[in-house]
């Protein structure tokens, strides 16, 4: 009887066993297929948002950048996506323009006016800008441009209802903007200035509270008059010209043009009589505003020319 009873209880006792093993291994099976479930999701909302920053990376350019030519002046793309360039932690910006550019045909209607705001601190050789109009509003999410000279960067800093991300790219034009910091950091006496490359001064006036300096240039194929002031460069003087890249800028910023910040300007076709006007409508100084990189975390998509 006791040998039965023994039996039965190591029966018992091995089935129990069987039982809690089986069960662990239940649990083990169960934890693995919810990790590998998580991971299908983590995978497939990345794969999501990958696609979704290469739809917003596409129309952003296209809207800001246009076709951009792989035979630049540069020699090669004017920006090339680097999964490792290096930026600044946080870039801060202590004053904002705001300037309208409107084409105005001969023949026609004229688009409404696209608006550009431009970022800069004078104590930093970067700057920011964005874009605005009808087009633009239409995309989902927002585009920041960061030009960094230091750094030969351009960086687009994207952002929508949920999520915050980055690019980088290679800026090849970055070292012709510094070397034409330090080529036009020679003092010149504008008020005994009265012809400078081949603009000739015609007169001043004030905007928006600055005194501004009028000049202008005529040669076979257009008149340029531009109004250029020197009481609020911001350090933005050839900064400036880091914009130009942009579709709305590019072929309408003087190469040449009297040092200084650019207030109004209209260009006129000789041929066609089409007219490109750009005006600074507001100057907001003393802003704090910071763009913390760790806020964008860094995209990485396959490498792509500046052309497309």
């Amino acid at each position: 009887m006791k040998v039965l009873t023994s039996i039965i209880a190591l029966s018992l006792l091995s089935a129990g066993f069987v039982i809690d093993a089986e069960a662990q291994l239940l649990k083990r099976l169960k934890k693995k297929a919810q990790q590998a479930a998580e991971q299908k999701l983590e995978q497939k909302a990345t794969e999501q948002l990958q696609q979704m920053a290469e739809q917003m990376v596409e129309q952003s350019w296209s809207s800001v950048f246009g076709d951009l030519s792989a035979d630049s002046a540069a020699g090669g793309p004017i920006f090339l996506m680097n999964n490792n360039i290096t930026t600044e932690e946080a870039y801060s910006f202590d004053t904002i323009t705001r300037m309208e550019i409107e084409k105005i045909p001969q023949q026609g209607s004229s688009e409404p006016p696209v608006i550009m705001e431009m970022y800069f601190n004078p104590d930093q050789q970067y700057t920011g800008s964005r874009f605005y109009n009808d087009e633009m509003k239409q995309e989902k999410g927002e585009l920041f441009i960061i030009y960094d000279v230091k750094n030969s960067a351009m960086i687009m800093l994207m952002a929508n209802d949920k999520d915050k991300f980055s690019f980088a790219y290679d800026w090849n034009q970055a070292l012709n903007v510094a070397d034409s910091l330090q080529r036009t950091s020679e003092p010149t006496d504008w008020e005994e200035t009265e012809a400078w490359q081949s603009y000739t001064k015609i007169g001043q006036k004030d905007i928006l509270g600055y005194a501004c300096d009028g000049y202008r240039s005529e040669t076979e194929n257009e008149t340029v008059e531009i109004w250029i002031t020197r009481e609020a460069e911001f350090g933005m003087n050839n900064l400036f010209r880091a914009h130009t890249n942009a579709k709305q800028l590019r072929g309408q910023i003087p190469a040449e043009y009297p040092q200084g910040m650019i207030m109004e300007m209209t260009s006129e076709e000789i041929d066609s009589g089409d007219k490109t006007v750009m005006r600074v409508t507001d100057i907001r100084q003393n802003t704090n505003e910071n763009f913390v990189m760790a806020d964008y975390p860094r995209m990485s998509l396959p490498t792509k020319t500046a052309q497309n």
